[in-house]
Parts: C-alpha cells; structure tokens; sequence
C-alpha cells in the first residue's frame, strides 16, 4: 500500500475512535445524570445546584 494512503487511513481511524469514544461518554452522562442524587452520592458523585453532575467538586 501507498504510505500516503497509509497515513491517511491511520489518521481516519483514529478520529473514528475519538468520535466513537465521544459519543459513549456523551450516552454515559447522559444515563448517569438521570440518576436520584442518593444514588449519585453512592457512586462518588453528587449534582450542583444547577443540576449537573460533578465529582470532586468538578464537573465530569
């Protein structure tokens, strides 16, 4: 194969795995924020005033 295209296919899998990689850490927090703040407070997090969750004190 071509090292260019070689390259390039390299560069196109990983950002496929980024955007994949995104995407699942987008759904995560999504199904996590549903969570009741107990629970929340059970898995070491806890939700700001505002309704977003946190860890440490940080937004995740």
């Amino acid at each position: 194969m071509n090292p260019t295209l070689e390259s390039i296919s390299a560069v196109l899998s990983g950002l496929a795995l980024r955007t994949s990689a995104a995407v699942e850490r987008r759904r995560t927090l999504r199904r996590i924020a549903r969570f009741p703040n107990h629970r929340l407070h059970d898995i070491g997090l806890e939700r700001d005033w505002d309704g977003s969750v946190l860890r440490n004190g940080r937004a995740i």
